[in-house]
């Protein structure tokens, strides 16, 4: 073999093989019509010769397209960017023939925001999925941001529906209500609810669904039976305390989050309470190991990795929309933009002797 290092082909090299201009391999290159068929075969076969690979940011400058998302995060809260919604998104974006650009925010001043546009569209990123949770004003920018002006599709994920904004995200409402009703069901009299941060969207309408389930059910003298938590394992003891503070005869408890049922459990068991005969116990998120505590919890599904497929598909439907060309197969189909959860009765909610 020789030392000598191997020469990238160009498409000059092509078109020198083939006898057409450079011209004509870059439309054969970018799948232009305006080649015969006897020319594109041609070229077709000393591309193969050659082994010519086209140059990424050449076909990006002369097609104005990157193949490029950009996915936006809250900093500290990228659930969505992280482990297996993050490997998900990624895998249907391959076969889609995209890839994924992702950044994280820790500002959302109007001017940060602006500053991350402008960087996503210097790097000409085909569309944006916005991906982190509704955390206070994080995206009140969007209540009167013309997303027309943008020059990609946008997709926000996780956060309350605006006139305008396609968005992802799950039925939280519907979550609370649907975990209140449970609980109802088993015939418990003293319900309280932890809920997440006040602050975030999702805790806001899980609360809101737990009111109107007790509000259905005729007892809403029930909600005042609530207390704050902030997701963490170790806020759930604390607010079990404070809950029986206020509700001495507490028999049932509604957890925003399995993270914080962890911590209801084991304060439960420290009280001597036991789990479910003197307390019900629920959480939401249906974490893997969820099933295997003891009592193993009633918790609630919800598919995160589905969420931020949905919303990739959604958008990818949303830039052929823009180019008037047809779907990938993958997002041919609309889907709804409105998930569910999914109710997993366990042992934690049903004491012996009770039917799931």
């Amino acid at each position: 073999m020789g030392s000598s290092v191997d020469k990238r082909v160009t498409l000059a090299d092509v078109a020198k093989l083939a006898g057409v201009s450079k011209q004509t391999v870059s439309r054969v290159v970018n799948g232009s019509e305006n080649v015969t068929d006897e020319t594109r075969a041609r070229v077709l076969h000393c591309i193969e010769t050659l082994g010519f690979r086209p140059s990424a940011l050449a076909r990006q400058l002369s097609t104005g397209r990157s193949q490029t998302i950009g996915v936006v995060s809250n900093g500290g809260q990228g659930y969505l960017v992280t482990g297996v919604a993050y490997l998900g998104m990624v895998r249907q974006a391959d076969r889609m023939g995209y890839a994924l650009l992702i950044k994280e925010m820790m500002d959302f001043s109007r001017g940060s925001v602006r500053a991350m546009l402008d960087f996503l569209i210097e790097r000409q990123v085909d569309g944006v999925i916005w991906a982190g949770p509704e955390i206070g004003d994080s995206h009140a920018w969007l209540d009167d941001f013309d997303l027309a002006s943008l020059p990609m599709p946008f997709v926000a994920i996780n956060a309350r529906a605006r006139k305008g904004v396609d968005t992802v995200s799950f039925d939280n409402f519907e979550a609370g209500r649907l975990a209140t009703r449970h609980l109802l069901s088993l015939g418990r009299k003293h319900i309280g609810h932890i809920a997440g941060p006040h602050d975030r969207w999702v805790s806001q309408q899980r609360l809101e669904g737990w009111h109107a389930a007790l509000a259905e059910a005729g007892v809403p003298e029930m909600a005042r039976n609530v207390v704050e938590g902030d997701w963490d394992v170790t806020s759930g003891g604390p607010c079990l305390q404070r809950l029986r503070e206020i509700c001495p005869a507490l028999d049932a408890v509604f957890v925003s989050s399995d993270r914080m049922a962890v911590g209801v459990l084991a304060e439960a068991h420290r009280l001597g309470l036991r789990v479910p005969e003197d307390l019900a116990v629920m959480g939401v998120d249906n974490l893997p190991e969820s099933a295997f505590l003891i009592p193993p919890l009633t918790s609630m599904i919800q598919d995160t990795p589905r969420m931020a497929e949905v919303a990739l598909r959604l958008l990818v439907r949303r830039i052929c929309e823009r180019r008037g060309e047809p779907y990938p197969e993958a997002c041919a189909k609309p889907e709804s933009t409105t998930l569910l959860h999914e109710l997993v009765v366990r042992e934690s909610t049903l004491t012996s002797g009770r039917g799931r």
